[in-house]
């Protein structure tokens, strides 16, 4: 009885205990309310100090009215202690805002970063925003705080002329001068005799032996001139056999004709070719030996057919051999008449002095023509975008305002590009950080607003292929 008596109290006053205790608690529980919440992620609430768990940022107050929406209760029942909205930015008295250059809606204290793009904050200029709406605004401009152009990395550059032309490359070979090559050969049969020079490579000067011959035409026809026969004209036969003017001078010397007759070097130069060798028999008409001078060479460049409309003989070309590194200046010398049907371009040669024979034949080099030179309205090369509307620039308006223009482009060269349309001399234009510009201003809507004419373009709903992928490298939207 006893045991049932106290299982009977258990059951009694345990419930009744257990419900005051969970009733007393409850409101304490429900007075913890969450004050703060990510700016990325609203659903995201926490306590001051918090950060977010999706994306890392720090948790910034709610607004009154959300907090009591949030809470699901009435301000009749509870009394909570709402936290002070953060100090506005036109309070300047009060503190300083700090913002982030590239995302305005980021703020914080100085010496902060941002927390998307790592960006250091800079004090917040309240009146920039009052020049939005200004009267005097330029038309289709938009205004950017003068504090944030050096920290966006923005350099300016004047638009002027410059002498500069088409820089056209080929690739080329440089080759031996076919006119300074020489072939001696000989006009009868007969015998080499003594070989002089007995190997490719050879060089000789202007007069050296090169061999001597045994024909007997040839001595029967210097006999003739020591004679002085009256049957044709005996100079002219020697000559007619390949006796030069040195051979001729030794034979009237000597007065009697030659058994071995001596052929000497018409210029300097070296043996590329030799087909006979000491004692062997020519027949008539043989060639014995070449000899080409390598103080002069070709460089045979294959030019596009597209491009050579635009070359003409005495053009500047400049030819660099890549393997030493160096260049050689010097101009058109001749542009054949034909092109190459395979690899559709046109030879165009030129040629090089070549004193210490430091150019060799079939040597590979680089060659690139100034061609159609003169003065040109032009921009550095990447101060022009493009976009879907076509080539454009930012133009600096000054005290803070850009407006981007329309332009038509011609030549590119030497790191400029011309203007054919669109600007005129003297006009400043954005030469680098154009990109920032571009996302600063898509922020604020400006580019987004323009609808008229720059230049000879329509700029409404133009958004740059370059500047989406350089906000697509960094940017969280």
């Amino acid at each position: 009885m006893r045991v049932l008596f106290f299982t009977l109290i258990l059951f009694t006053f345990v419930p009744v205990t257990m419900a005051a205790d969970s009733g007393s608690t409850a409101p304490q529980s429900e007075a913890v309310a969450h004050t703060h919440h990510c700016p990325m992620h609203p659903e995201e609430t926490g306590m001051e100090g918090d950060n977010c768990p999706i994306c890392g940022m720090h948790l910034v107050p709610i607004e009154d009215k959300a907090m009591d929406m949030g809470a699901g209760q009435s301000h009749d029942n509870h009394n909570h202690e709402m936290h002070s909205p953060a100090p506005s930015a036109k309070d300047a008295d009060v503190q300083q805002v700090y913002i982030c250059p590239m995302h305005p809606h980021i703020t914080g204290k100085e010496g902060d970063n941002c927390p998307i793009c790592g960006m250091h904050l800079v004090p917040k200029n309240d009146g920039a925003e009052s020049h939005e709406g200004h009267e005097d605004k330029p038309e289709g401009a938009f205004l950017i705080d003068p504090s944030y152009i050096q920290t966006l990395g923005v350099k300016t550059s004047g638009v002027s002329h410059h002498d500069f032309g088409r820089n056209i490359r080929a690739f080329g070979t440089i080759a031996p001068s076919t006119r300074l090559e020489y072939a001696i050969d000989v006009r009868t049969k007969g015998w080499i005799v003594d070989l002089a020079v007995d190997a490719l490579g050879d060089t000789v000067k202007k007069g050296d032996l090169l061999f001597t011959y045994y024909s007997p035409d040839l001595m029967n026809a210097q006999s003739d001139f020591l004679i002085g026969s009256r049957v044709g004209n005996a100079t002219q036969r020697l000559r007619l056999y390949g006796m030069d003017d040195k051979a001729t001078a030794e034979l009237k010397e000597r007065g009697k004709f030659f058994e071995e007759t001596p052929f000497y070097a018409p210029e300097d130069g070296t043996v590329t070719m030799l087909n006979v060798r000491k004692g062997g028999h020519v027949n008539e008409g043989g060639s014995v030996l070449k000899l080409q001078d390598f103080s002069t060479v070709w460089v045979n460049a294959d030019v596009p057919i597209r491009d050579v409309q635009f070359l003409k003989v005495g053009a500047p070309a400049t030819v660099t051999e890549p393997e030493t590194g160096k260049a050689y200046e010097t101009t058109i010398d001749f542009i054949h008449p034909v092109n190459d049907p395979k690899s559709r371009t046109v030879p165009v040669r030129l040629v090089l002095d070549n004193p210490e024979g430091a150019l060799k034949p079939d040597t590979y080099v680089d060659v690139a023509f100034s061609a159609d030179t003169q003065s040109r309205l032009a921009v550095p090369s990447e101060a022009v975008l493009y976009g879907k509307m076509g080539a454009y620039v930012i133009e600096d308006l000054g005290d803070g305002y850009f407006r981007p223009v329309m332009v038509e482009v011609g030549i590119t060269a030497d790191g400029l590009t011309e203007i054919t349309q669109g600007l005129s001399h003297g006009q400043t234009i954005v030469q680098s950080g154009q990109f920032m510009l571009d996302a600063e201003s898509n922020l604020k809507g400006g580019m987004a607003a323009m609808g008229h004419d720059h230049g000879g373009g329509d700029m409404k709903d133009m958004q740059p292929e370059q500047n989406a992928k350089e906000e697509g490298k960094g940017h969280v939207h």
